[in-house]
């Protein structure tokens, strides 16, 4: 179980690395996102949101298509705040807490799948897998990161820290979990 502690630690580092966001915007992979990095695959998924209008009143179908094929047509790469000129709707703040309290369940409990004593993990370690498998996902933490994995498994938390470093991730994301990893070894036994 997630405690309302760490469900607001969750929260917190979530935003800080993957940003709060209220209007559409591309990633930098190039995909329609909004709020604290919620994936929009689809246009039906981003017509699935009560995104509102800059008066507060329900955007339309139609208007939430229209804004998501002109931020499609964007170049990727760029500052959240630079799509916000192709787009004129938004999600409230209550919304995107709602989004992301979606997110922290689900990736507990693919988390707990991966790592069967997940809910026995120091704090540290529980926040580190968490921002692992917000930016990864929940099949490539599993099955793209065995050596992590091992380490995790054994409840090395120092090995675990030298594993974890991601590839187009910002350096203070990685140390943030790296830092993470390593006050779990200091404060624990390693099994």
């Amino acid at each position: 179980m997630i405690s309302s502690q760490e469900r607001s630690l969750l929260r917190k580092n979530v935003e800080k690395y993957e940003g709060r966001v209220s209007h559409m915007y591309l990633d930098s992979r190039g995909y329609v996102t909004v709020g604290v990095g919620h994936l929009l695959a689809t246009l039906e998924g981003a017509q699935s949101l009560p995104f509102l209008n800059a008066d507060s009143t329900p955007a339309s179908r139609q208007k939430i298509a229209d804004d998501y094929k002109a931020l499609k047509a964007q170049p990727s790469n760029k500052l959240a705040s630079f799509y916000k000129t192709f787009t004129s709707i938004h999600l409230t703040d209550e919304v995107i807490d709602q989004l992301t309290d979606k997110h922290i369940d689900s990736f507990y409990q693919e988390l707990k799948v991966i790592y069967a004593d997940f809910d026995e993990f120091p704090q540290e370690v529980k926040l580190a897998t968490f921002d692992l498998i917000f930016n990864l996902g929940m099949s490539k933490l599993k099955n793209q990161w065995p050596k992590f994995n091992g380490c995790i498994a054994r409840h090395d938390w120092q090995g675990a820290s030298a594993e974890c470093r991601r590839r187009g991730v910002s350096d203070s994301r990685n140390h943030y979990v790296r830092d993470l990893l390593i006050k779990a070894a200091n404060t624990s036994t390693v099994s």
